[in-house]
């Protein structure tokens, strides 16, 4: 990128950053939960209007989404940044996506910028994602289509460690399982019972067994929601939310019927009867070495130290529905040299220090000069499009 191009961007990001350390304030200190982040959608609306953005919202058909649109030139690309700004239950921003919008709040406005000031053809989107705490946001735009003409998006998360360009990452599953037996005194009539309890543990000691049969990267949890009412009562009912992850969507279809046999074993080697509800849920992170590279480069330039590579990580995002469709890059941007576990109080705290006016600034330089540079050079998003249909057989891929 030129170094005029690039100034442009730097100084743009300097001039709002006070504004965005604001906003990112403001909501960590106005933590809201998934699809009702009306506080944030308001303040990052209202500043995009403040600087001449005309907005759509509610976007998608989802009450708090929204998306602003710059179009220069032809506008032949497009890319979308995205942003997000639910929290947690009880925890607050433990995840830091007061962080994340504000970068993206910020990249989106150097971009735009950058394209009018020296007449970068391209179209460049900010788009509001709600609900990524386990609601799904990303998904419901998919399919209200919302990313039907974006060519390609990014989105910063902040970590602890180093920071890092994201690779995989798990998909997810969820059971809800019921078993259903029969009460009986559990002193002077146990024989006379079914015990759902005892379903409910078999069925944990058979996953406990099927951990040796699977990769490294899967995991599996959960917990009994209702487990019996009284010791002396043989229980006719337990309940137990589990859910699975791992990094290959393909595996997943074999990994689900694997602990379907586990429940249903725990249901007939205690005579229970067996309901079980199934969702599916995130899907796995794929990611583009192209588009991660450009952003790794844009990020060292202002030296912030990069892993190497494309580490993979085990949770989970709705992003990952995204990249299964379009080109993606996922920075991540620590917070802190030791590790420090998302969705703790400790994080909660992080994301609202110092360190986040240095995340914010540094994201939103690196991915406005991702976007730009795409705009700039055509090769990039052919080459990033390419990598999507180059599927590596699950076989070779680190497990």
């Amino acid at each position: 990128m030129q170094p005029h191009v690039k100034n442009t961007i730097y100084e743009n990001v300097e001039e709002n950053k006070s504004d965005l350390v604001q906003i990112s304030e403001y909501i960590h200190e106005n933590p809201e939960l998934g699809y009702k982040e009306f506080k944030a959608v308001e303040k990052l609306t209202s500043y995009l209007k403040d600087k001449e953005n005309e907005v759509s919202m509610p976007f998608g058909g989802l009450d708090t989404s929204f998306r602003a649109t710059h179009i220069q030139g032809g506008g032949e690309k497009h890319i979308a940044v995205l942003a997000e700004y639910d929290a947690l239950p009880k925890l607050g921003h433990a995840c830091g996506h007061n962080i994340i919008c504000t970068s993206a709040l910020g990249a989106y406005l150097a971009a735009k910028r950058a394209m009018e000031k020296f007449n970068i053809s391209g179209k460049v989107s900010i788009i509001g994602t709600p609900a990524e705490e386990g609601g799904g946001g990303k998904i419901r735009l998919l399919e209200a289509g919302a990313f039907e003409d974006v060519d390609a998006s990014l989105m910063v998360h902040p970590t602890s460690g180093t920071t890092r360009i994201a690779g995989r990452c798990t998909t997810t599953y969820s059971f809800t399982i019921e078993f259903f037996g029969k009460s009986a005194h559990a002193a002077s009539q146990p024989f006379k019972g079914i015990n759902a309890l005892d379903a409910a543990h078999l069925f944990f000691n058979a996953i406990g067994f099927l951990r040796q049969q699977v990769t490294s990267d899967v995991r599996m949890s959960g917990y009994i929601v209702d487990g019996g009412t009284a010791s002396n009562v043989i229980p006719d009912y337990t309940k137990i939310q589990y859910s699975i992850r791992c990094m290959e969507d393909q595996e997943m279809s074999n990994l689900v019927e694997r602990v379907k046999s586990c429940i249903q074993a725990a249901a007939l080697a205690t005579g229970c009867e067996v309901n079980i509800n199934e969702e599916k849920g995130y899907a796995a992170r794929t990611f583009s070495e192209t588009l991660g590279n450009i952003c790794r480069a844009a990020l060292e330039e202002q030296g912030e130290k990069v892993l190497s590579g494309f580490p993979d990580d085990f949770g989970s995002t709705d992003f990952g529905n995204v990249s299964q469709l379009i080109p993606t890059t996922n920075p991540y941007f620590s917070l802190n040299e030791t590790r420090v576990s998302l969705h703790t109080p400790e994080y909660e705290k992080l994301a609202n220090q110092p360190i986040s006016h240095i995340a914010i600034e540094r994201s939103a330089k690196a991915m406005a000069c991702t976007i730009v540079e795409c705009f700039l050079d055509d090769s990039i998003l052919e080459r990033a499009k390419s990598e999507q249909t180059n599927e590596v057989s699950v076989d070779m891929r680190p497990r």
